[in-house]
């Protein structure tokens, strides 16, 4: 619960309650509504954190630690939290560590080689997240964090378990160097014309 005197004073600390589950809890969830989602509820998805991406790229922020269990699914879209391991684009460290931070399973090439973690950063964990949502799996399996950071660094995904529909955004976002990858905004721009209407 938010405190509301301090909430006015610094409205940057203001707190809000979503109602929905993580998209982790969603797919992983062991009744009939639980599973992967379906290409379309991934590419409205995929819209939503694209656009919460860019906004708070915006903010002179880079989130390094987007992960379905940090997004959550609200009836209005999807909302990002958690900002513990965030970092201020002009090189200010929001966190005491400056070792490997993040959750391996969705980190970046470069973030599990431990070099700075850009915006770029951001959209090849937005394709591992899009990647879960279709699938129900990380794109680079599972296993120790140092499997896992050895696969991030020098695999490829099998993105034959992706709707075709999928395929590109997926690709694109997990390009291994980050200058290859699309910025947010793009991203936002060209899921709009993908993206059913409601």
């Amino acid at each position: 619960v938010a405190d509301a005197d301090t909430d006015a004073q610094q409205p940057w600390l203001a707190t809000a309650y979503v109602a929905g589950p993580s998209l982790a809890d969603m797919v992983t969830a062991q009744s009939t509504s639980g599973g992967p989602l379906p290409e379309d509820a991934v590419l409205k998805l995929a819209a939503g954190l694209a656009e919460a991406l860019r906004a708070i790229h915006e903010c002179g922020l880079v989130h390094r630690d987007l992960k379905p269990g940090n997004v959550l699914l609200a009836p209005d879209g999807p909302r990002v939290i958690d900002f513990g391991i965030a970092r201020a684009l002009d090189g200010t460290a929001l966190t005491s560590a400056e070792s490997l931070l993040g959750t391996p399973s969705f980190m970046s090439p470069e973030q599990a080689q431990g070099q700075p973690a850009g915006p770029a950063s951001d959209v090849f964990s937005l394709g591992g997240v899009v990647y879960f949502a279709a699938t129900g799996a990380g794109p680079f399996g599972s296993g120790h964090p140092a499997v896992m950071l050895y696969r991030i660094v020098h695999t490829e995904p099998d993105l034959e378990r992706l709707p075709p529909g999928l395929r590109g955004l997926v690709t694109a976002c997990l390009a291994k160097d980050p200058a290859h990858r699309p910025a947010p905004a793009d991203l936002a721009q060209a899921l709009m014309g993908a993206v059913p209407p409601a």
